[in-house]
C-alpha cells in the first residue's frame, strides 16, 4: 500500500468549500442577508418564537427583493451542500471576533437555520441550540487552555437576543490581552462548521492502511447467510469481505449494490464484527438505512443524522425477534439443488468417450435440420466406432463419392450391392441372366403354370410355389410306384402309429397293432418292397393332406404325363436363381428370388439384363466399399446410395449420421435421460425456488435472533449503561458520541454499524474502533476528507463508479459566478484501484431496462454491464425520447448569452413537467440542463404554473428524496428519478448554427456529468433541444459538442445487440409463427426466443441455455427480473422440445391465451404469389366452382 502524504491531504481538505467564512468572514449581499438591519419586530419574533418570515424581517420593497433572491441562493446552496456532502450549511452567524494578529474574522455563534418556501415568501426557522465556530473555539482554547465550550453555550441560550451581550462579554474576557476586536454581527448565510471540525480532528500522522497481501480467512460461498436475493457477483463481494480482505467494488448502474451492502452487514454482524459506513451524500446514507428497514433489519446501521430513530428501530427489532436457525433451510435447499444438478448433469455433462453432451447432440441435430438442403439419412454407426470417426473417414467418404459408390441405389438397378470375384464371373452370370430374361422367362412360366393348372392345382405366384407343387407330384409318383392308389383314400394315422417304433405306439394294444400292420402291408403293390414302411406311410399321409389343400377337385392323386420335362425346365430356372442369389444384395430383409411374385421376378430379370451400368468398374469400387464396411459405414453407404447427395451435402449427411448415433449412444449409456418429463423438471425447479425463498426467510430470522441475543445479554451485563441509554432515548437527546460514552459496552451491541458522512467523523467517539470501514460513493469521496476515517479500521472496502462521479468541492458562499467547482483531489476509488483487487457488480436490475444501456456499456463500461432487454423493446418502444424545438429555436441577437435559455425551450420543458405531474404523478421527475441560467428560469416558470394550478402542487411535494428538482448537469450528482428531462438550455445563433458556448458541456468533466444524467433515469430520459442530427454532420466538432452529439445524433441505431440464434429454438420459432406469433430469435443477445401476440410478450427460456453463474441466478433471479420487466416467462426443456416440438408450441400458445380448439389452423402453407390466380392475370373470384355445380336437368 502506498504511503499517504498527510500534509498534502490536509491542504486539500482545507481547500474544500473555497473561501471559508468561518475564518475569513466577508459580508456578501449576493449570498448572504444582513439581519442586523432587519425590522425589529420581525427580529424579535424570530428570537422569541424561533420562526418568522423573510417579509417580516425585511420590509423595504427593494431590500426585500434583494433579500428574497439572496435567501433563494442560500437555500439552494445549502441543499446542494447537504445533498452532496451530508453536512448542514445554513446558519445565522451571530457576533464576530476580528483577530488582527492572524488577519482573521471569526463569527462566534452559528444558529442552525431552516428556510422553508411559503408561496412567494420564505419562512425562517432557527434551532434552540447554537453551535460554536470551531475556528473560534481553537482560538479561545489557545488563549485559555481551561476554556469549556459549555460555558459559552450556557450564556448564549435563553437570552432575548441571538447575539447575547453575555456571550460577547465571555469571549472578550477569554481573549483579553490579545489583539482582537469583537463586533455584533447577525448574518444569514452558508457556513460549514463540520468541514472545519473534520480538518481540526484529522490526525497529523498518516493512517496505517492494510496491505493488499494480508492473511485472509477461508470462507465458502455456501456459508454465507443471505437476507436478500444475491447474484453470484454480489456473493463474491460478501465472501471476500468476510475473509478479511480489503478491496474495491465497482458498482455499475442499477446493479443492486445496496442489497449487497445489506447482505454484507448482516453477515458481518453474525461474525460479531462492527462496520463504519462512510458516504459523503446524505441520500446514500438514508438509502442504506431505508433498505435495511425494508429488509426487516431496521437499525442495523445507526445514522449520525438520525440516531434516535435508528436506535429505537434496533431495540424494537431485538425485542420482537424469535429464535430461529438456518440449518433446516440449508438442508432443504441443498437437497433441492442436488436434484436440479442431477437433471442438468444428465443433459449437460460431457460423455467421457465422445466429449459431448446431450444438449450438444440436440443442438447439432436441430442445426442440421434447418439447413437449406437438410440431410435426411437414418443410418447408424456402432457406438465403439464413434470417437473421432468423422475426422477419420472424411477423406474416405469423399473418395467413395468420386468413385461413384453412392451413384446407384436399390431402386435404380437389381445389381445394387452385387458381389463378384472376377470379371469373368460377372460376364458368365450376366450371360445366363440374359438367356432367360424377357420372353424366355415368360414362356417358361406360362408352360409350367399351364401344366400345373391342368392338374387342377391352385395357381402359383412364385417359383417357390412351383417347387412345392412339383415336389408333390414327384412324391405322389414315387409313392404310387410302391403302394396301391387306395392308400390316398383315407387317413393313415393309425397305420403310422402301428408301424412306429415301440416307444411311440403305447396307446395301441398288441392286437390292434398287429391288425393295423397287416392292413398297412395290404397297401403295398404286389412285388414291391418297402424297407421302411413307417416312413413311407408318413410321407404318403403328408402328400394326401397337401393334395387336399392344393387340388381344386375331389379327384384322387395321380401321376400326370410330362412331369419330367416340366421338372427339367424348373430346375434350370431354379439353378439360375440360386446363382443370382449368391451374387445379389445379401440384405436379409429382402425376399429370396424364389419368393418374388412372377410379375416382379420377370421385371427384375429384365432389369438385370439391361440395367448393367452399375457393373462397370464394380470390381474397382470393391476395395472402397470394403474400407467403408471396416470403418462401420456400411449402413451409411447404403443410405447414401438411396439419397445420392452431391459432394457438398455429403459432409452434412455424415454429421447427421454421427450425431444421431451419438445421441443413441448417450441414451443407452444413461437411460435416466428418459426418466425426466417436463412436469417433473418443472416440479424440481419449483422445489428449488421454494427452498431458496425459505432460506432467505430463515437467514433473516436467524440474523435478527443473533442480534437480539447479544443485545439482551448486554442488558444483563451492563445494567447501568442500559439505564443511561434508556434515559437519553426518552429525552430524545442522543448522539453517536454521547451514546458511545454513556453506554460503553452496550453501545457496541445495539449499534454494530454506523452510517456517517466523512465530514462528520468527529462525531464518532475517539475510542470507537471498527473491524471494517466501508466507503460508499468512493468515486465521489476524496482521499483527503476520508483520511480521518481510515484510522478507525484495518479492513477497507470501497464501493463506487468512477464513470459517474469524482470528488467535488463547493463554494460555501453563493457567488455570482455559479459554474461548477472542480476539485483536484484524488478519489478514494482511484487510490483503491491502484493498490487493491477490484470486483465488479455487473448485472443491471432496472425493470424498464437501462436507458441507453448499449451506448453506456460500449463507451464507458468496457462491455461489462449485463443488460436484459425489457418487454417494451420487443414492440419497438424505447426509454429514450428526443424532442426538437423548431419554432423559437433561434436567438434574436448576437450579444453574448443570447442563445442561452430561449423562451421556447423553457416553455417546452415547463409543459413536459406539468404533463408529467398531471398524467404520471406516481413517478418521480427531475430536470437537468447544461445551463445554470436555464435551470433557474425553468424552476421559476414551473413555480408560476403550479401557483396558478394548485391541483398539481401535491406532485411537487411528493417522492421524498426524489422530490422534483431542476439542476445543472454539474450539480446533478448521484441524483435518481424515475424520469429525467434533459434540456440542453442553448439554442441556435441567428444564423442557425450551434451556440458557441454550451455551459457545462464546456467543462472537462462534461462526459462524466452526461453519463451521470443518463444513469440517473430509472425508466425514461427525454432530451429537449433546439438541435438535430444534421447539426453534427460535420467531420470535426469542437470539444464541447462531442458529448452532446452522442445524445442528439447517436451513432447507435438500436439499443439491442444481436446474436446467432439457437438451432433448437429455430424450429420452435417457425411453429409459433404459424400459430400467429411474432418471434425474435436471440433477442438482445440475452433472450433465446422472444414472442409476442397482441400486447403480450413472453420469454421462451430453454433450460439448456440458462444464463447465470449459479442456480439462484438461473432459476430465480433472472426469471424474476424478466417478469418484472414485463415479460411472461416460459421455460422449455431440451428433451420435450426435441421429441415433441409441436406440443411445446401449443403449450406456449395456450399459456398466452390462444384458444387452439377454436383457432382455425391452416392445413397447407400459404401459396406463393406466383402460384396464385392473380399472378397469371386471372381474378381471385374464379367461377370454376359455380360452373361445376350447375348441371343440366337431364343429367339427373
Amino acid at each position: 500500500m502506498e504511503a499517504l502524504d498527510i500534509s498534502a491531504l490536509r491542504e486539500q481538505l482545507a481547500g474544500i468549500g473555497g473561501s471559508n467564512p468561518l475564518t475569513n468572514f466577508e459580508l456578501s449581499s449576493f449570498g448572504q442577508v444582513d439581519l442586523a438591519r432587519s425590522h425589529p419586530g420581525g427580529l424579535a419574533q424570530l428570537v422569541t418564537s424561533r420562526s418568522t418570515t423573510l417579509s417580516n424581517l425585511v420590509r423595504d420593497g427593494v431590500a426585500q427583493a434583494r433579500a428574497h433572491s439572496a435567501v433563494r441562493r442560500i437555500r439552494n446552496n445549502a441543499q446542494r451542500i447537504e445533498a452532496g456532502f451530508a453536512i448542514a450549511s445554513c446558519f445565522i452567524a451571530a457576533g464576530m471576533v476580528e483577530n488582527r494578529t492572524a488577519n482573521q474574522k471569526l463569527p462566534i455563534l452559528l444558529w442552525p437555520t431552516h428556510i422553508i418556501p411559503k408561496g412567494d415568501d420564505y419562512e425562517i426557522r432557527i434551532d434552540a441550540q447554537p453551535r460554536l465556530n470551531p475556528a473560534l473555539l481553537q482560538l479561545l482554547v489557545s488563549a485559555r487552555s481551561d476554556f469549556r465550550p459549555q460555558d459559552l453555550m450556557a450564556v448564549s441560550v435563553g437570552q432575548g437576543d441571538l447575539v447575547p451581550i453575555s456571550a460577547l462579554s465571555l469571549v472578550s474576557e477569554v481573549l483579553h490581552g490579545t489583539d482582537v476586536e469583537i463586533e455584533k454581527l447577525l448574518v444569514l448565510g452558508n457556513f460549514v462548521p463540520d468541514l472545519l471540525s473534520t480538518f481540526q480532528s484529522a490526525p497529523l500522522d498518516p493512517p496505517a492502511l492494510p496491505g493488499p497481501n494480508q492473511q485472509l480467512a477461508s470462507v465458502e460461498l455456501s456459508t454465507i447467510v443471505p437476507v436478500e436475493n444475491a447474484d453470484h457477483s454480489q456473493l463474491e463481494v460478501i465472501q471476500k469481505a468476510l475473509s478479511g480482505a480489503s478491496f474495491l467494488v465497482e458498482t455499475l448502474p442499477g446493479t443492486g449494490y445496496l442489497q449487497t451492502v445489506v447482505n454484507l452487514l448482516s453477515n458481518l454482524s453474525l461474525q460479531g464484527k462492527r462496520a463504519l459506513l462512510v458516504a459523503p451524500r446524505a441520500q446514500t446514507l438514508d438509502e442504506v438505512a431505508e433498505r435495511l428497514s425494508q429488509s426487516g433489519l431496521g437499525g442495523l446501521a445507526i445514522r449520525e443524522a438520525d440516531t434516535w430513530s435508528d436506535l429505537v428501530a434496533a431495540i424494537s427489532r431485538n425485542e420482537k425477534a424469535i429464535e430461529s436457525s438456518t440449518a433446516q433451510a440449508r438442508s432443504e435447499k441443498a437437497k433441492a439443488e442436488r436434484a436440479i444438478e442431477d437433471y442438468f448433469g444428465v443433459i449437460g455433462n460431457e460423455d467421457a468417450e465422445l466429449g459431448i453432451t446431450l444438449v450438444d447432440c440436440l443442438r447439432e441435430l436441430a442445426a442440421l435440420e434447418v439447413l437449406p438442403n437438410a440431410p435426411k439419412n437414418s443410418a447408424r454407426i456402432r457406438q465403439d466406432l464413434l470417437p473421432g470417426l468423422v475426422d477419420r473417414v472424411g477423406e474416405l467418404v469423399e473418395r467413395a463419392h468420386e468413385a461413384k459408390v453412392f451413384a446407384y441405389g436399390p431402386t435404380d438397378t437389381p445389381w445394387y450391392r452385387a458381389r463378384f470375384n472376377s470379371s469373368e464371373e460377372n460376364s458368365r452370370v450376366l450371360e445366363q441372366v440374359r438367356s432367360i430374361a424377357g420372353e424366355p422367362f415368360r414362356t417358361l412360366s406360362y408352360q409350367i403354370n399351364r401344366y400345373l393348372a391342368d392338374q387342377k392345382l391352385v395357381a402359383c405366384s412364385t417359383v417357390e410355389d412351383w417347387a412345392t407343387q412339383l415336389r408333390l407330384l414327384i412324391g405322389i409318383r414315387e409313392t404310387l410306384d410302391r403302394f396301391l392308389p387306395s392308400i390316398y383314400d383315407r387317413s393313415l394315422a393309425q397305420l403310422i402309429t402301428a408301424t412306429a417304433p415301440r416307444a411311440e405306439r403305447k396307446e395301441l394294444s398288441g392286437a390292434q397293432r398287429r391288425r393295423f400292420r397287416k392292413l398297412a402291408k395290404e397297401y403295398v403293390r404286389p412285388g414291391s418292397s418297402v424297407p421302411n414302411l413307417h416312413a413311407a406311410l408318413e410321407l404318403a399321409e403328408q402328400q394326401r393332406l397337401l393334395w387336399l389343400e392344393l387340388n381344386q377337385t375331389q379327384a384322387p392323386p395321380q401321376v400326370p404325363l410330362g412331369l419330367n420335362d416340366v421338372q427339367e425346365k424348373y430346375e434350370r430356372l431354379h439353378s439360375l436363381l440360386e446363382l443370382l442369389q449368391r451374387h445379389l444384395d445379401p440384405d436379409p430383409d429382402k425376399p429370396l428370388l424364389t419368393k418374388v411374385p412372377f410379375d416382379q421376378l420377370g421385371a427384375m430379370l429384365e432389369e438385370l439384363a439391361t440395367k448393367t451400368e452399375i457393373l462397370d468398374h464394380l470390381l474397382e469400387r470393391g476395395p472402397i466399399q470394403s474400407e467403408l464396411a471396416q470403418a462401420g459405414l456400411s449402413d451409411f453407404a447404403h443410405e447414401m446410395c438411396k439419397i445420392k447427395p452431391e459432394l457438398p451435402a455429403l459432409h452434412s449427411e455424415l454429421l447427421l449420421c454421427w450425431w444421431q448415433s451419438a445421441l443413441e449412444a448417450l441414451v443407452n449409456r444413461n437411460p435416466r435421460i428418459l426418466e425426466f418429463s417436463a412436469s417433473n423438471i418443472a416440479e424440481l425447479e419449483q422445489d428449488f425456488d421454494a427452498a431458496a425463498s425459505q432460506l432467505l426467510a430463515a437467514g433473516l430470522a436467524s440474523t435478527k435472533w443473533s442480534l437480539a441475543t447479544a443485545w439482551k445479554s448486554g442488558i444483563v451485563k451492563f445494567p447501568a449503561q442500559a439505564d443511561r441509554l434508556r434515559n437519553m432515548l426518552r429525552q430524545r437527546d442522543v448522539s453517536l458520541r454521547s451514546a458511545a460514552n454513556e453506554a460503553a459496552g452496550l453501545w457496541e451491541l445495539i449499534a454494530p454499524n454506523l452510517l456517517i458522512s466523512p465530514y462528520r467523523i468527529s462525531e464518532v467517539a475517539n475510542r470507537e474502533k471498527f473491524d471494517v470501514l466501508m466507503v460508499l460513493d468512493a468515486a465521489s469521496t476524496g482521499v483527503a476528507e476520508l483520511a480521518p476515517s481510515l484510522y478507525r479500521a484495518q479492513q477497507v472496502i470501497a464501493f463506487g463508479d468512477s464513470a459517474v462521479a469524482a470528488p467535488e468541492s463547493f463554494e460555501t458562499v453563493a457567488r455570482a459566478s455559479v459554474t461548477g467547482v472542480e476539485s483536484a483531489r484524488e478519489s478514494f476509488f482511484d487510490l483503491m484501484e491502484r493498490n487493491y483487487p477490484k470486483l465488479s457488480l455487473r448485472r443491471n436490475y432496472r425493470t424498464e431496462g437501462q436507458v441507453l444501456g448499449r451506448y453506456l456499456n460500449e463507451n464507458f463500461y468496457r462491455g461489462q454491464l449485463i443488460l436484459d432487454p425489457a418487454a417494451g423493446q420487443l414492440f419497438g418502444s424505447h426509454n429514450f425520447e428526443q424532442i426538437e424545438i423548431i419554432d423559437g429555436a433561434f436567438a434574436s441577437s448576437t450579444i453574448e448569452g443570447a442563445t442561452e435559455s430561449l423562451d421556447a425551450e423553457v416553455a417546452k420543458v415547463t409543459e413536459l413537467v406539468l404533463n408529467h405531474a398531471r398524467w404520471t404523478p406516481q413517478q418521480s421527475l427531475c430536470v437537468v440542463t447544461a445551463s445554470h441560467a436555464h435551470a433557474d428560469r425553468v424552476a421559476q416558470a414551473v413555480e408560476r404554473e403550479v401557483a396558478s394550478q394548485p391541483q398539481l402542487a401535491e406532485f411537487f411535494d411528493a417522492h421524498g428524496r426524489e422530490k422534483f428538482d431542476v439542476r445543472p448537469m454539474s450539480q446533478h450528482t448521484h441524483r435518481l428519478a424515475d424520469r429525467v428531462i434533459f434540456s440542453v438550455g442553448f439554442g441556435r445563433t441567428p444564423e442557425g448554427r450551434i451556440s458557441g458556448t454550451l455551459g457545462d458541456f464546456n467543462s472537462a468533466n462534461a462526459s462524466r456529468w452526461m453519463v451521470n444524467t443518463i444513469v440517473s433515469a430509472r425508466k425514461r430520459l427525454t432530451l429537449v433541444s433546439c438541435y438535430n442530427f444534421e447539426d453534427f454532420a460535420a467531420g470535426k466538432l469542437p470539444e464541447n459538442q462531442k458529448w452532446l452529439k452522442d445524445l442528439i445524433a447517436p451513432s447507435f441505431l438500436s439499443d439491442l445487440k444481436t446474436g446467432e440464434p439457437d438451432p433448437l429454438l429455430s424450429d420452435l420459432a417457425l411453429r409459433l409463427t404459424k400459430l400467429g406469433f411474432n418471434v425474435a430469435l436471440n433477442f438482445g443477445g440475452r433472450i433465446g426466443l422472444a414472442v409476442s401476440l397482441g400486447d403480450k410478450a413472453a420469454v421462451i427460456d430453454p433450460d439448456w441455455a440458462l444464463l447465470g453463474e449459479n442456480w439462484d441466478e438461473r432459476l430465480r433471479l433472472r426469471p424474476g427480473l424478466l417478469r418484472a420487466m414485463g415479460w411472461q416467462y416460459i421455460r422449455v426443456h431440451a428433451l420435450e422440445i426435441f421429441a415433441q416440438p409441436q406440443e411445446v408450441a401449443n403449450r406456449i400458445a395456450k399459456s398466452m391465451g390462444v384458444d387452439l380448439e377454436r383457432k382455425a389452423q391452416p392445413l397447407f402453407e400459404d401459396k406463393a404469389f406466383e402460384d396464385t390466380s392473380r399472378a397469371w392475370g386471372d381474378p381471385d373470384d374464379s367461377n370454376d366452382d359455380r360452373l361445376r355445380d350447375e348441371r343440366p336437368p337431364h343429367w339427373g
